[in-house]
């Protein structure tokens, strides 16, 4: 294994770690009304710090994609393609400084109400990229190669942030003060062992690879 793909692996490890945190650190920021739009469902802070977790999330897709493709092909390719869509979450994530932004020119538009042309295509793309963990967490608990509770919260994660994320302006409370920050901590929960994993063991080793390492402790 070269230098290189020592520090990739730990690189990897990290966003593993580094994703899910950014996740939580932006419903906290929403949480606490730092940089809160006029609408109040959104934060610019929020904002930015959700459009780097998903940032983070794509190469994370795509490594377990690649893991669960050990054990069943088929379903590691279509979660490779799909997975991609986690990266649009950064879309709906940016929206909010923009909101912000008018919010500053005293232009009074609540932008998650609005369906500009085209926005269903990157809306239906996103949520196979959401829909991936849920096939992940599937076909880990089918096919092995991370434990069953991990398994199990890549199934439950995306069910709760969308939850907890669905809906415009109108969104109810609970939702957002709830099962958003539920939903991070779900993230974190189901990421961070896998990251910790890549972090401490030998360079080389990949998690859940046949004929390497089977699981996280």
């Amino acid at each position: 294994m070269s230098r290189f793909d020592q520090y990739q692996q730990r690189l990897l490890g990290l966003a593993f770690i580094v994703g899910p945190l950014l996740l939580i650190t932006a419903a906290l920021t929403f949480l606490a009304g730092i940089g809160r739009s006029s609408h109040g469902v959104s934060s610019w802070v929020e904002g930015v710090l959700m459009t780097l977790a998903f940032l983070l999330f794509v190469p994370i897709y795509l490594h377990l994609a690649r893991v669960l493709g050990q054990r069943a092909p088929r379903l590691g390719l279509v979660c490779t393609i799909t997975g991609l869509g986690i990266g649009l979450g950064m879309v709906p994530a940016s929206i909010r400084l923009t909101q912000v932004g008018l919010d500053q020119l005293g232009v009074d538009v609540a932008l998650f109400s609005l369906q500009p042309p085209g926005q269903m295509v990157l809306v239906l793309w996103m949520g196979l990229g959401l829909l991936t963990t849920i096939l992940l967490g599937i076909g880990f608990l089918v096919y092995g190669g991370l434990p069953r509770w991990t398994a199990v919260l890549f199934i439950l994660a995306p069910i709760v942030f969308v939850i907890g994320q669905g809906g415009d302006e109108s969104i109810a409370a609970w939702q957002i003060n709830i099962m958003y920050p539920l939903a991070c901590i779900l993230y974190l929960a189901a990421f961070a062992p896998i990251g910790w994993r890549y972090l401490t063991q030998p360079a080389g080793s990949v998690v859940g690879e046949v004929g390497g390492s089977t699981a996280v402790a």
